[in-house]
């Protein structure tokens, strides 16, 4: 595999969206169902009135309440009594590598992206599968550079200068990962 270019790894600023709903601790969990069902999302940050996360409500929490008033015949309750704590937020900075491990460690299908500490957007699944998408175009590009600039060498050996100059731009690892499969 290619060395990746650092400047085009995409992070989480390049990732994000902004957060389109937010809910209050003591929010009715009924009407915050009927607002995640509304807008399409599958989770939200739960805020307080200092504007800090306190935790994030997603579709599965709210099954909880079908759960509870099965068992206890409870109905409703506030959003704070169904809401996921958050131990993991992601960082304006992290880029998709950090991400994805962050999201592996959990089960949140949506991350709150802070910048010192204010909220600032989130990031989906969905969003990732666009980075990985993002991330292998431009591995495909720079493969496809690497493999050009490599045959123009072979067919064209003016000189073992030239030779040399071509494959000094390139990491040992590039080189043997693309042409070493072509070599025999």
């Amino acid at each position: 595999m290619a060395e990746i270019n650092t400047e085009a790894v995409p992070k989480a600023t390049d990732l994000m969206e902004e957060v389109r709903l937010t809910f209050a601790p003591g929010m009715d969990l009924l009407q915050a169902i009927e607002e995640l069902a509304r807008s399409g999302v599958s989770a939200a940050p739960v805020m307080d009135s200092r504007r800090r996360i306190q935790g994030v409500l997603t579709e599965k929490d709210c099954l909880r309440l079908l759960y509870d008033s099965a068992l206890h015949r409870a109905r409703g309750g506030r959003v704070a009594d169904f809401m996921s704590k958050l131990d993991d937020y992601l960082d304006a900075d992290m880029d998709i590598f950090r991400i994805s491990e962050v999201f592996l460690h959990n089960n949140f299908p949506m991350l709150p992206v802070l910048d010192n500490g204010k909220l600032v957007g989130c990031i989906t699944r969905q969003h990732m599968l666009r980075g990985i998408m993002t991330l292998s175009e431009e591995e495909g590009s720079e493969t496809a550079k690497i493999e050009a600039d490599a045959e123009k060498a072979v067919k064209r050996p003016r000189a073992i200068a030239e030779m040399q100059r071509v494959y000094a731009r390139y990491s040992k690892s590039q080189l043997v990962s693309r042409l070493g499969r072509k070599a025999k």
